[in-house]
């Protein structure tokens, strides 16, 4: 009888090692899919970082509000500066 309890508690040690390497197995599976997530969107940031920059750039503005808005730069002799009293 006493060799049954032992084998028992031998066969649910075992059971819990191996379900304990199945979750370690998974986990490391789930952190690696994240790791790879987080590189996406650590390169997708940054060519949007880059994309604000060339977008907000004066040459493009100046572009956008000629194309768009039909502004054209002042000439010289077209600006008035006026003076507060």
């Amino acid at each position: 009888m006493r060799i049954f309890v032992i084998l028992f508690i031998l066969a649910l040690f075992g059971f819990g090692i191996a379900v304990m390497r199945i979750e370690i197995n998974r986990s490391g599976r789930t952190i690696s899919q994240l790791q790879n997530e987080v590189e996406i969107k650590e390169a997708r940031n940054q060519y949007l970082q880059l994309e604000i920059s060339r977008l907000a750039g004066p040459e493009n503005i100046t572009r956008l509000a000629e194309e768009k808005l039909g502004l054209v730069p002042a000439k010289p002799h077209e600006i008035v500066v006026l003076e507060e009293e």
